[in-house]
């Protein structure tokens, strides 16, 4: 049994979290790093009234749940390509198991895939008993287990019928077999690959404009503070543009050979990141004019556009490690909380785009992926 568990660990759990580490960290810079000491209010102070409002709003406790079917599929999407790797033929062998303990075994994998969130539901539900939300606890105790044990059934549903559902998947991409503009690769790799990293960015971005604009009024009017944390959320988006990147270098490298003009490989860029932004657009068209000044709805939409563009132009200079990219978007952020402090954020917007379209001319040609030693 013991050996069992370790075989399954290195082949699912440890993958999942050491290609997820950029994700992990920037959630924990949201919920954690990124939380200061405002009128005598810490970080279990702000975690006290996050979980308070979620149990309180019944659109934030099922938005809630919601995000956490999101990352089950994530988590069932990620364990079913492992199985499918032929280098991970081997896992085939389990179906000698027993059903019960293969079931037990999947089902442990499943909880140590979701530790971050049972984690988490812990401090929710203890919050919970404590505001006497018995109802609400046992709703979400209830639900994770329920995930945890409908995604370990799958998993030995397709680790018993292997190849089951293959045929399904390549009619669907048969059909797509005519001429397509370059970003279409993108959508597709996110709508395949990375749904939740998506939403989970978007929820944040928009949640953060629509919650903390909202409360904006002609006496109060201040955006400092707001666009402090909508750039979170826009560099977030970095952890997305680097695994673009690499898929460009590793997958779409044809793309440099095809007679296309410098000009219409970026507008492919540029339009990619247009569409992009589209959520955050749309709830500044929701929040214009009433919470938002039409001049400062521009210098948003500029500001989150022209950082997208920078950001994976910078992918061009050299395709720098995860950790290091971390450390250029921290830096990145240092420099935007200079520029709202001195007041420049519309010259750092210009800086950013100008920065952008030179980089990429003067290196989408020259750009060699350093081979790894």
């Amino acid at each position: 049994m013991k050996i069992y568990c370790t075989i399954l660990i290195r082949s699912f759990v440890k993958p999942f979290y050491r290609q997820h580490a950029g994700f992990f960290t920037f959630l924990y810079i949201v919920l954690f790093g990124a939380v200061g000491r405002v009128d005598g209010a810490g970080l279990v102070d702000f975690h006290f009234s996050l979980i308070q409002g979620m149990l309180k709003n019944p659109f934030a406790f099922l938005l809630i749940l919601f995000l956490w079917l999101l990352y089950a599929k994530k988590c069932e999407q990620f364990v079913l390509n492992i199985q499918r790797r032929p280098d991970y033929a081997f896992l085939q062998m389990f179906s000698l198991v027993s059903r019960r303990k293969m079931y037990a075994l999947l089902t442990m994998v499943q909880v140590l895939l979701f530790l971050p969130i049972i984690t988490y539901t812990i401090f929710i539900s203890l919050t919970a008993l404590y505001l006497h939300g018995y109802m609400a606890c046992s709703i979400l105790l209830f639900y994770l287990i329920s995930l945890c044990l409908l995604s370990a059934r799958w998993y030995l549903y397709q680790l018993q019928n292997p190849g089951l559902s293959e045929e399904v998947k390549t009619g669907k991409y048969i059909v797509k077999s005519s001429e397509t503009s370059y970003r279409s690769f993108f959508f597709r790799y996110i709508g395949q690959n990375k749904k939740l990293l998506l939403a989970g960015i978007k929820i944040f971005s928009c949640g953060i404009l629509f919650g903390m604009l909202v409360n904006q009024t002609g006496t109060g009017y201040e955006l400092d503070m707001i666009i402090l944390f909508f750039s979170l959320a826009i560099l977030g988006h970095g952890l997305l543009i680097h695994q673009i990147r690499d898929l460009e270098e590793t997958r779409l490298s044809f793309y440099r050979s095809v007679p296309v003009s410098l000009f219409s490989r970026f507008t492919q860029y540029a339009a990619f990141y247009f569409f992009l932004l589209l959520p955050e657009i749309c709830t500044f068209a929701l929040l214009t004019p009433r919470h938002l000044h039409y001049s400062d709805a521009f210098l948003f939409i500029l500001f989150s556009y022209s950082l997208l563009l920078f950001m994976h132009s910078l992918l061009f200079i050299q395709f720098f490690p995860m950790k290091v990219y971390l450390k250029i978007i921290l830096c990145l952020y240092l420099i935007i909380y200079i520029s709202i402090l001195t007041s420049s954020l519309p010259w750092l917007c210009i800086f950013l785009l100008l920065s952008a379209l030179a980089i990429f001319r003067g290196r989408y040609y020259q750009y060699e992926r350093q081979m790894a030693n």
